[in-house]
């Protein structure tokens, strides 16, 4: 099986509730997908169990051979997580590891522990089994946790290099308000003259630029069903729920995940600002990610199928007649 396929099959395992214990979700889905990673997970020496670290112990030491532990995993039950990061870093800490994970199977937590800032700072990658995409998955784990990319050092390399880019990511983000609010209150020539000029293509008639700064000036707070929306976050998942239904409706009822989402950006191009197209601190667009998490919302509630084939999206009868009661 790829490593692709093991997710699924944990996927599946997790929805049906099988991992109830610490103990089966290491066993099941931790070690499981180690083996499949390339480590021998019978051996002792490379796949350590309760390391010892400062008179305490984390439930994974990976060592390959002839080397001090390179990863530690601190495994939990499903859906206790929190509080997990601050345990997981007093072991990470000291010895200098540069990966540390924590995972309660389903959600998957990377932190790049030599990094600068608290835990959050050094947090460079979240996953989750049932939400997120599998082949992403995938790729996000062999990333950090193939056996030889480990023992190469190539891991440890990536997940710095990982670890910088998302510390940019979310200066840049922090300063997109800001550069977006100078260039209006400079006036900046270039931004004036690209909104005339699209002006000028869709009317045939070319805004003066005391128009144009007024109309910028106004895009401060943009005004959503009569509420005015701060610039400075992204909409919240419930904005596109009817959106990601009329996509579907407008795609015959069902589609492919990249339809899907591009049916639902040409429908909120209105609505969609730069801060939705920004990152967020797992490294997922928020438009795109809060899209994704609200296929299986609503996939609870009966407004999805939750039964499709593997990458389709489709609405349920119980979706259109949501649907249709929004239009009366």
């Amino acid at each position: 099986m790829t490593l692709k396929a093991h997710i699924d099959d944990i996927r599946n395992n997790l929805k049906k509730g099988l991992f109830t214990t610490e103990a089966a979700v290491s066993q099941g889905i931790v070690l499981r997908l180690l083996n499949t990673l390339g480590w021998h997970t019978y051996d002792p020496q490379i796949v350590i169990p309760e390391y010892s670290v400062e008179g305490t112990r984390v439930d994974f030491a990976l060592c390959p051979p002839e080397s001090k532990p390179k990863v530690f995993i601190e495994v939990k039950k499903v859906g206790k997580t929190e509080g997990g990061e601050r345990q997981l870093f007093e072991y990470a800490f000291y010895p200098g590891v540069p990966i540390a994970i924590l995972t309660d199977g389903q959600k998957w937590h990377f932190f790049h522990p030599i990094g600068e800032g608290g835990f959050e700072e050094r947090k460079v990658r979240e996953l989750d089994l049932i939400q997120d995409d599998s082949q992403e998955n995938a790729k996000c784990l062999d990333r950090y946790l193939n056996y030889e990319a480990i023992r190469t050092g190539e891991a440890s390399k990536a997940i710095k290099e990982d670890y910088v880019k998302v510390l940019q990511e979310k200066e840049a983000e922090k300063r997109l308000p800001e550069a977006w609010n100078k260039l209006v209150e400079e006036a900046d020539e270039f931004l004036l003259h690209a909104v005339a000029e699209k002006t000028e293509d869709l009317c045939g008639h070319r805004p003066a630029d005391e128009q144009v700064l007024s109309f910028l000036k106004n895009l401060e707070k943009k005004t959503e069903g009569g509420v005015e929306r701060p610039t400075d976050k992204p909409l919240s998942q419930r904005h596109y729920r009817l959106p990601l239904l009329m996509a579907l409706e407008q795609l015959g009822g069902s589609g492919r995940t990249a339809e899907v989402l591009e049916k639902i950006r040409q429908l909120m191009a209105d609505e969609l600002q730069p801060i939705d197209f920004s990152h967020n601190s797992n490294g997922q667009v928020h438009w795109r990610h809060r899209v994704q998490t609200l296929r299986f919302t609503l996939g609870r509630e009966g407004l999805m199928k939750d039964d499709s084939p593997r990458g389709i999206w489709e609405i349920s009868e119980e979706g259109r007649e949501e649907l249709l009661a929004a239009r009366r």
